[in-house]
């Protein structure tokens, strides 16, 4: 759409929209709008069939509360098909994420770098500065994944012990 329409992509929003709300989600396995609605979007093009359907299920059922109370158990048991295929879902990318990642094992003597988490904001450092701070050897492992570091020259670093999440190991070249 925005490859015909570059100066006036603001009026087409809406309809990039609606194809949005209308498309069939992988994670989900259905369209937000039938998530919401319970029913597929009709397009004016598919009204015929539908109504025709309408039209058949008001002759069975005369009682509107009935019929209400029908469409709203069948709606609960979407969305809960809904739930349950995005629970596979996640589970699924769960699996994947896990396999793909690395389980480091920190021990003493270890050489490692130490992010820079005071650096990390824009404003604070270059384009090509590097934010990891180090060499560091692992003087002690704590528990809950922390460690005392020490220069390579034996001093103790930063005096206070840091969490495992901030480092990574260094190889010498």
């Amino acid at each position: 759409m925005l490859e015909e329409n570059k100066r006036s992509w603001d009026t087409n929003l809406k309809y990039a929209l609606w194809a949005d709300k209308i498309s069939t989600k992988k994670s989900i396995g259905t369209s937000l709008f039938q998530l919401v609605y319970g029913i597929d979007a009709i397009l004016p093009l598919q009204l015929r069939i539908p109504v025709m359907k309408y039209l058949h299920d008001d002759v069975e059922e005369r009682n509107d509360i009935q019929r209400s109370i029908f469409q709203l158990i069948e709606l609960q048991k979407e969305r809960e098909a809904v739930s349950e295929h995005a629970q596979i879902f996640e589970g699924k990318m769960k699996t994947n994420f896990d396999k793909k990642a690395k389980q480091y094992v920190l021990q003493e003597g270890d050489l490692i770098l130490k992010w820079d988490a005071r650096r990390e904001e824009k404003s604070k450092h270059g384009k090509f500065d590097n934010l990891w701070l180090g060499p560091f050897s692992i003087s002690q492992v704590l528990e809950n994944n922390t460690f005392m570091l020490q220069n390579l020259d034996g001093e103790q670093a930063f005096g206070a012990p840091v969490n495992g999440s901030f480092l990574k190991f260094f190889y010498k070249s």
